[in-house]
């Protein structure tokens, strides 16, 4: 054998010691341990930074905050590496294991957990480069939402029932959720508190709940309590009819007398409503329900009092997909059984002098 093929395989001797160091092992260990502590203060003090590091992946996440704040993201990548390396040299003591696994069997419940944490690492991995996170999306009872990224794929909201207490605080959501696949159900389930609905990766959960203002209602002499709602259309007469086409929960009116919405709350109401005869549109203007009666509907004979509003509920549902959901399984299963084996293997190891090589 030639020198260079020595040196060669010298050199890849070592590395592979190397690979399969436990000191190797600790310090890299101690090293993301240490990144990941010193982080979490970075954390606390810049919300801003990092407020959204949760809702995304971090294929996505990492380069917006790298490019605002550098300095106060780098422990990330940099514990990132750490972590990879842990795994790569966890890998190596695992193949050394199993080249040796006859004489080295009783460390199966420790090797089960070196699998494990393989397994989790691949997992987390695949999930910030090809998954992502969505939502909060509002979706109204009987309303379809194509999935991001998926298409073809869409959520149906089927029912939608929120449960709360006398003080008005939720207790829980209930979606009765169906899956569509280019218009074939794939799925349906009760989506409520951590109980998701969860299809090939994805994983469908609600957040919470809020109201939308839907129209109003009113009491007109005559018959009584009516409720208008866009798309409305009341008969006065027989030759009149009041359609109310845009209904706003705050509004005012611009410098140009144009009608504007100036906040999603309840505060200040308008209506687009128009006057419609056998001939056509006999008039269309802004009804500000804490004004009175536009003139027109007035010398139309239309009496018109608002009582109360009309709210329709909708829900709010994130939608995530996380591909490696089933090997972080499997990597977890491993880490339980490799835990209760290396913990009842631990008595004879120790009577039989079975130590780790440093």
């Amino acid at each position: 054998m030639t020198d260079s093929k020595q040196k060669s395989l010298s050199l890849l001797h070592r590395l592979w010691l190397l690979g399969c160091s436990l000191k190797l092992a600790i310090a890299l260990a101690s090293a993301a341990t240490i990144l990941i502590m010193g982080g979490s203060l970075v954390m606390h003090f810049n919300p801003a930074i990092f407020a959204g590091m949760e809702e995304d992946i971090m294929a996505r996440w990492l380069p917006w905050a790298w490019s605002q704040a550098p300095l106060l993201v780098v422990w990330v990548p940099l514990s990132g590496i750490c972590v990879l390396l842990f795994a790569i040299n966890t890998l190596c003591c695992l193949i050394d294991w199993l080249l040796k696994i006859k004489a080295r069997w009783r460390k199966t419940g420790e090797y089960l957990i070196h699998a494990g944490f393989i397994l989790l690492s691949i997992a987390f991995l695949w999930g910030n480069i090809s998954g992502f996170r969505s939502g909060p999306h509002r979706i109204f009872q009987g309303e379809d939402l194509a999935i991001p990224n998926m298409p073809g794929l869409s959520l149906r909201l089927e029912k939608f029932t929120p449960q709360l207490e006398p003080s008005g605080r939720p207790l829980d959501m209930l979606n009765q959720v169906s899956l569509w696949d280019n218009g074939t159900q794939v799925a349906e389930a009760l989506v409520r508190m951590n109980h998701p609905l969860i299809y090939k990766g994805l994983v469908i959960l609600p957040t919470s709940f809020g109201q939308e203002l839907d129209g109003f209602k009113f009491h007109m002499p005559g018959r009584g309590v009516i409720e208008l709602r866009p798309g409305s259309r009341l008969s006065i007469s027989s030759e009149t009819d009041i359609v109310l086409h845009k209904m706003l929960p705050d509004a005012r009116r611009n410098n140009q007398g144009r009608v504007i919405q100036t906040g999603s709350r309840l505060n200040n109401p308008a209506m687009l409503i128009s006057l419609q005869g056998p001939s056509g549109k006999l008039w269309e203007g802004w009804y500000f329900l804490r004004n009175p009666l536009p003139r027109q509907l007035r010398e139309a004979g239309i009496a018109l009092r608002p009582t109360e509003p009309v709210f329709k509920t909708f829900s709010l549902l994130t939608i995530n997909r996380d591909p490696g959901d089933k090997m972080a399984a499997m990597g977890a299963g491993c880490i339980t059984l490799g835990v209760f084996f290396a913990l009842f293997s631990f008595y004879r190891k120790r009577a039989q002098g079975d130590r780790p090589e440093v």
